[in-house]
């Protein structure tokens, strides 16, 4: 099934103009499940404490959201466990026109870690990942250089060794004055002086000015829309069965499912409502009291007469006629 899904993906890198550059987003996300299903276990969850949970890892093209892969894990796995054999994989999965140098990765906390900041080095491949604010780094921030780029944002970016590791890298922190932030963020936030610090970020192998390294991993926020999107309209998170090989063919199928939708966006759709989710296609577009009739030997399907969007369907229709098999 994979192999088969592979198979789309390159076609959809192709169809899809995807060849020249790539931005690969990864993030886990916790399932939790209320029985015995094989392979779980207690981990962190945020809402169900102390119910067992899956803790799959999904990975997107970060431009238009393509799946790239996932993988189902115990709900205990951390995020950075096994997470860089994970990421080469989905690499592997690009074109071969893609250059390392026009390839670039954003990741948040879970996987700041040696086991995939050493790879990402070696490699030369450009990334931005969410660092941990510990001590040592918190003094070497608070002490840097900060500017204003947007009103009440400043950007300020100085560099620092890895613990227990010589080599310098460079990090970027934004921070705004604290009176301006709300209580509850105050107490969320790291504190010190009259500002309050929203995120420090680690990133190599990126020619770009420190508050455009920012905007660039801001963009990040469409993977975590992404998950809330598989969970809530694909049905993702309802595990179906007990057994982990089923559930993970599962979510394959979803993955699958929602890459032909995407497809059906972009190959199909004009580029006004290019936006829409499924659950406003569902609504607007493929849900909707049909007539089957048939006249002269030929098989029609007639809409209601007072179908306010005829047009747009006849228009999306024609275009569906054009478009060649994926695979």
């Amino acid at each position: 099934m994979e192999s088969a899904h592979n198979k789309l993906r390159s076609e959809l890198f192709n169809r899809l103009g995807l060849l020249y550059s790539a931005i690969i987003d990864a993030d886990t996300t916790t399932m939790t499940v209320f029985g015995q299903q094989e392979s779980t276990a207690v981990g962190y969850n945020r809402k169900y404490r102390g119910k067992r949970s899956y803790a799959p890892i999904l990975s997107s093209e970060g431009r238009i959201g393509l799946s790239l892969g996932m993988e189902l894990r115990s709900g205990n796995v951390h995020s950075s466990t096994g997470a860089w054999m994970f990421l080469k994989q989905q690499l592997d999965k690009l074109p071969s026109t893609i250059a390392t140098s026009r390839t670039r990765f954003r990741l948040d906390g879970g996987f700041y870690d040696r086991t995939i900041l050493c790879p990402l080095d070696d490699k030369k491949l450009g990334y931005v990942i969410v660092a941990k604010m510990t001590k040592p780094l918190k003094k070497k921030m608070v002490a840097a250089q900060f500017r204003e780029f947007a009103q009440g944002w400043e950007v300020g970016h100085f560099p620092y060794p890895l613990t227990d590791w010589k080599k310098q890298h460079h990090f970027i922190a934004v921070r705004r004055p604290k009176i301006m932030e709300p209580a509850d963020m105050k107490l969320r936030l790291f504190t010190f002086k009259n500002y309050t610090y929203h995120r420090v970020l680690v990133t190599e192998n990126l020619d770009l000015m420190p508050e455009a390294i920012y905007r660039f991993y801001r963009n990040r926020a469409f993977q975590e829309l992404l998950l809330r999107e598989f969970k809530d309209s694909y049905h993702m998170a309802q595990i179906p069965t007990r057994s982990f090989w089923a559930n993970a063919a599962y979510m394959e199928t979803v993955l699958w499912a929602y890459d032909l939708v995407l497809a059906f966006q972009y190959l199909c759709l004009p580029p006004e409502i290019r936006h829409w989710n499924i659950s406003t296609l569902r609504r607007e577009l493929w849900w909707l009291p049909a007539e089957w009739v048939n006249r002269a030997g030929q098989n029609f399907i007639r809409l209601p007469k007072k179908y306010p969007q005829q047009d747009l369907f006849e228009k999306i229709q024609r275009a569906t006629r054009k478009v060649k098999p994926l695979i």
